[in-house]
């Protein structure tokens, strides 16, 4: 669990300093080592999926741009 709540805290604050406004929901399933991360803006949300791989080097660039790729996917996401 020690390991899900340092993956979660990344995620957050790499969407709150791509976007202070998104708001952002996680989910860490254990059998299948995924983050499961939705974001929200408004109306909009958007789900972003993170493999427990991506955080064991630690370079954060696999994160920044799963994060950017989601928000830009969030833009063009129809209301409702």
């Amino acid at each position: 669990m020690k390991v899900a709540a340092h993956m979660k805290a990344k995620v957050e604050a790499a969407i709150r300093k791509a976007d202070p406004e998104a708001v952002t929901g996680t989910f860490y399933d254990d059998a299948s080592d995924r983050l499961f991360v939705t974001i929200i803006k408004g109306s909009r949300k958007v789900s972003v999926t993170l493999r427990g791989r991506d955080f064991l080097n630690g370079d954060s660039e696999t994160v920044n741009r799963a994060v950017e790729d989601g928000l830009r996917r969030l833009k063009n996401t129809p209301i409702g």
